[in-house]
Formats: structure tokens, sequence, C-alpha cells
């Protein structure tokens, strides 16, 4: 879309649509204008609709991009390019030694991202992932198990999925449903429920969403002591990052959090994204946030950094992190 910055992508694709469509259901012709054009409502539904396909697609079968000694790789539903490896591994670092600890203790998660590799982990490491949905290959929505107040033993695991997943989808007559690949009678991709708006009030409104942003808010809002670790995640929703930043400031809130994020460009040199930066500064609570980068460790004004000429670390990426929990050594 011209009316985008050359460097945005399909989550500002979306959002902008979004608005247009927002725009184009109160005038009184349904249109909106998108560069010189006067575009009709429907014609943007379809465009949103489809994009929201190609994404679950992607997401579902996998792709990766060219490079120099590669040719670009498509997946398909007869020839998937996705595996679990990365995420399996994960699952066993972070549960690993905590035998005694289990019982005593509750691991839950939190995502964005729409595919199913940390469910599927998690099942292939025995364990149940509880998100909000009851029944098998097909299963209903109900929010009960993701409640924080829903006990759960020290073999399931509360995870939201913030934005939506590559296999939720609300169906006209049945509602939402969690449906398993492939079904034919179940298989408009279209109607797949990840909404990657960079504004995303107006869907938060309603369930799936109003009853995972209701539990995410009070998992961070706990009075114990617990433990928020970020991976993977740039810090670029206003919505997720208003959400922590809240808890944060509450006076009785005793959460740690330990994000692991690349640095970006800041003027000569690098530092630390606009968001860690405040969180970091802010003398009510900084002092419980740390930020593990690619150049440094940060924690409140403290910035400890590791000898001159050595590389940089690789515990910001999700196997860097990995690798980090496997030996407690930064690499």
């Amino acid at each position: 879309m011209t009316d985008l910055p050359d460097e945005s992508h399909v989550e500002h694709t979306l959002s902008h649509l979004g608005d247009l469509m927002a725009l184009a259901i109160r005038s009184k012709g349904k249109t909106a204008k998108v560069g010189t054009a006067d575009v009709a409502l429907h014609q943007m539904e379809k465009t949103y609709r489809a994009i929201v396909e190609c994404i679950a697609t992607t997401v579902r079968y996998g792709y990766r991009a060219a490079s120099t000694t590669k040719p670009e790789e498509i997946g398909r539903s007869d020839v998937p390019i996705v595996d679990v490896d990365a995420h399996l591994n994960f699952v066993r670092q972070i549960f690993k030694g905590r035998a005694n600890l289990e019982p005593r203790s509750q691991i839950g998660f939190i995502t964005t991202n729409y595919d199913t590799l940390l469910e599927d982990a998690l099942a292939m490491d025995r364990r149940v992932a509880l998100d909000g949905f009851l029944g098998g290959a097909i299963a209903y929505w109900n929010g009960d198990s993701i409640d924080p107040a829903t006990a759960t033993n020290n073999k399931s695991h509360k995870v939201l999925k913030l934005h939506g997943s590559v296999d939720w989808f609300r169906h006209p007559q049945m509602g939402l449903l969690r449906v398993r690949y492939g079904v034919k009678y179940l298989s408009d991709l279209a109607s797949t429920l990840i909404y990657p708006q960079a504004t995303k009030y107006l869907e938060t409104q309603k369930d799936p969403f109003a009853k995972i942003f209701d539990c995410f808010r009070r998992v961070l809002l706990s009075s114990g002591n617990h433990l928020l670790g970020i991976v993977g995640y740039s810090f670029g929703d206003n919505h997720i990052n208003a959400e922590i930043e809240f808890a944060l400031e509450d006076r009785n809130n005793k959460t740690v959090v330990i994000a692991f994020s690349r640095e970006v460009t800041d003027g000569p040199g690098t530092s630390v994204c606009n968001t860690l930066k405040t969180w970091l500064a802010n003398a009510n609570y900084g002092s419980r946030v740390y930020v593990a980068t690619d150049k440094a460790l940060y924690n409140g004004p403290h910035r400890l950094a590791p000898p001159p000429g050595t590389p940089d670390l690789t515990w910001w990426t999700f196997e860097g992190m990995t690798k980090f929990l496997e030996t407690g050594v930064p690499a």
C-alpha cells in the first residue's frame, strides 16, 4: 500500500486496512480513500481476509527466503518445512532440573506467535497446554482453563496466545473453535483468529481476546514473587507494553522482568529499544528490570559489558537463550 512507509510490514498493512474499514463502515457510501482511489468496504474486507489466509498458510507450513546458497522454499500441506526442534529443546531446558520445584511453583507461557509450536513441544514433553479451549482435535472455547484462579498440576501449563492462533476459528454458527489442520468441513483459513494489527483495542473487547488479556493482566498484577521472561518480542505492541508497565508501577507488584533483546541503532552507537530504556530508567521499578542484549547486560541504571573484543552475544535469540538455560553461560 503506497500510503504506508517503505519499511512497513504485513502487520502494518493489516492495521491500516482495519482503520480504513472502520472509516468505510461509518461513511455514507461505505468507501474509504486508499491512495487516490475510493475503495468499497467489501473489497477491503476481501483483501483483508486474503492476507489473513496467506498468513495462516505460511505459518502452518513454513517459508524460507532465498539466500546466496539456497533457493526460496515455500512449505505446502504435503511438504511442510516447519520443525519443532528448537521449541522442544527450549521446553526441555525450561523444566530441566526443576523436579523438586515444580510442585511448588508454576510456569505459564505468554506468546504473540500464531503458530502451534509451543503447544506441540509441550505435548511432546508429555505436558498439557491449557489455551482456553476444551476438546480434542476439534475443541470449543471455554476460558476457565487459563484463568489465574484455576489450579493446575505440575504437568499442566497455561498458554496465553495474545494475538490468536493459526488453528483458531470463529465459525458463524458454532462460535469459537480450535480445529486440527486439514478438515474439509472447517477449512476457511480466512476465518482464522489472528489479529496482527498494531492497534488491537477493539478486538480485545470480545472473546477469546477479552478473556486472554484479562488473564494476562491478572497474572502480571499478582502480588506474589514471580518472573516474567521475555524473548523474541520486539516491544512493538503498545497494548502489551502498557499492560506490563501498568503492573510494574503497582506498589504491591513484585514482578522481575528479564528481557532478551537485540540492541537497536541509537545515534552513532546502539542501545536497548525505547520501551526498555524507559523501564530501566524508572526509579520505582527499574531495579527489577534486567535486559540481556547482544552487547551487554542492563539492570536499572547499570550496564555490564563483556571485555573489549568479545564477539556479540547470542543469548537475545531464541536458540541462544535456550543455550544459556542449558549451560548458564552467555554466548
